[in-house]
């Protein structure tokens, strides 16, 4: 029988993509609603931790020009139709609803997975981090693809039900059968509520 749920000392907290932009078109759903409350809920109790743990935020965005982005190619026309995700632009700010503390890192990306362009990988290694906590929008976008990777390398990976959310909300009932449910188990991956990461929080 396993003992109550920690996740050691060096673990990071991941919330990604809890940008204006993506926050916006869910927050008049019920599922938007309810994401945003529990990801909130979770924020404040990692940050009153002390230590605090290691906190990171991550943000899509573009440089001038978007010279990251390929004319024509798959992720292009993803987000061509969403928002230009312009660098400095209040849409890819981390939403007011979530508080970014002075200690908190926020990383821009340039693709789906949360060390895309950026110093994530160099971070938490440098960190001697071994386990990731994740939250986001969207499940089969930013979430699954980091967990993918971070997967790949190694780490422990928790993802917490209640803190994901697929765009457009009312296919999150259907994708996280899927996911949740299904995939992240077959890969030895841990998928918990709230409840049990704001108590495996306590015991950390």
């Amino acid at each position: 029988m396993e003992g109550p749920l920690t996740f050691g000392k060096n673990y990071a907290v991941l919330n990604l993509d809890l940008m204006a932009v993506l926050i916006d078109a869910v927050k008049d759903t019920t599922e938007g609603q309810a994401f945003i409350s529990n990801c909130s809920r979770w924020n404040d109790a990692v940050h009153k931790q002390d230590p605090q743990p290691l906190v990171i935020f991550t943000t899509l965005f573009f440089g001038p020009g978007r010279p990251e982005l390929a004319e024509g190619k798959p992720f292009h026309r993803l987000v061509e139709a969403f928002d230009p995700f312009e660098a400095g632009s209040a849409t890819v700010r981390i939403a007011p609803h979530f508080t970014v503390g002075e200690k908190d890192i926020v990383l821009q990306k340039t693709r789906w997975y949360a060390g895309a362009g950026n110093s994530l990988e160099q971070i938490l290694k440098a960190q001697n981090i071994d386990t990731v906590i994740l939250s986001g929008l969207s499940l089969s976008g930013v979430v699954m693809s980091t967990v993918y990777h971070l997967f790949d390398l190694d780490y422990h990976i928790y993802v917490i039900s209640d803190n994901v959310l697929e765009l457009p909300t009312d296919h999150h009932e259907n994708y996280s059968k899927v996911m949740l449910e299904n995939l992240l188990p077959k890969m030895n991956l841990k998928v918990i509520s709230l409840d049990e990461a704001l108590r495996g929080l306590g015991s950390s």
